[in-house]
């Protein structure tokens, strides 16, 4: 048994088609077909029912599919192990970040583990959480960092902190004087708020409902840049994750006002595949981001 005819076979069953399962590891139809053959005719036992509709797994194949994937696990730590022995960390990864995390410890985070990590090449892909949550369960990139991860996907999960929101207004907005953030009893807000396909969306929309806080006018807009520029010189508000904030610390353009009465949190998790265990580099990369995470969040 190959450890590609696993690979294969895993692709196969969590993409639930041939034809997904060959685009996924960049190998033909055919090809995929021919290997899952071999493993079900060397062992006899059939592994997926194929139809003109996809390909469904078997009972026996459920249970194949977790040796497999416990299989690649131990093969992906021992060639761990084998480049820790050699003293070096080196490669590829591809890193999926929310804007949340690009506008806030990413060059931070950058500069310190390439200093530290001459022989890593990183690739930063900034989306929001669908997108990225999509290209991990696809294979396509080493980790990512959400505030919410579908269950659907079966991703691996991993929670790194939690973080508090904040209404964001221009320094110059008399809207909250003081420091707090609740807004029960405030005038109708005019709100920048994520389009309804962002993550965050339904939490903020049951936040205002449930708190009965009025609104006067919302815009939406998924360009966090664009949304702290457009807070900065109007008298829109915004809420946004308060690790946002730091740049605007000395009050000069924006105010970051944790939400109270009740309190809004934001917890951001890692995701990654379950047959792709995070390996040195991407470890290492991972821990570089969760120290300036904490760093971020200790200074607020």
């Amino acid at each position: 048994m190959k450890i590609q005819q696993l690979k294969f076979f895993v692709a196969v069953y969590e993409e639930g088609s041939f034809s997904a399962g060959a685009i996924r590891v960049n190998a033909t139809q055919s090809g995929l077909s021919m290997h899952v053959r071999q493993l079900e005719n060397r062992y006899g036992v059939t592994l997926l029912n194929r139809s003109s509709t996809g390909a469904e797994p078997t009972e026996a194949g459920r249970t194949f599919y977790k040796r497999a994937l416990e299989t690649l696990n131990a093969a992906a730590r021992a060639e761990d192990a084998l480049k820790e022995l050699s003293g070096s960390v080196s490669g590829q990864i591809d890193v999926g970040l929310m804007p949340t995390f690009t506008g806030s410890i990413l060059s931070s985070t950058l500069l310190r583990f390439a200093q530290e990590y001459k022989h890593v090449r990183v690739s930063i892909h900034e989306a929001y959480s669908a997108v990225l949550s999509n290209q991990v369960a696809e294979g396509l990139l080493d980790f990512a960092v959400v505030p919410s991860v579908s269950q659907d996907l079966g991703l691996d999960t991993f929670r790194l902190a939690k973080d508090r929101e904040c209404l964001v207004c221009s320094s110059k907005n008399s809207i909250l004087k003081g420091n707090t953030g609740s807004l029960r009893d405030l005038e109708p807000l005019h709100i920048v708020l994520p389009t309804e396909a962002n993550a965050r969306r339904p939490r903020i929309d049951q936040y205002l409902s449930m708190n009965e806080i009025k609104v006067a006018e919302t815009m939406e807009l998924d360009a966090m840049l664009g949304t702290l520029d457009i807070v900065a010189n109007s008298d829109w508000v915004s809420i946004l994750p308060g690790i946002l904030g730091r740049a605007d610390r000395d009050g000069v353009k924006r105010r970051f006002i944790p939400l109270s009465e009740p309190p809004l949190a934001v917890e951001y998790m890692r995701i990654s595949h379950k047959a792709r265990p995070l390996n040195r580099a991407a470890q290492a990369f991972l821990d570089t981001l969760q120290q300036e995470l904490n760093n971020a969040l200790e200074d607020d």
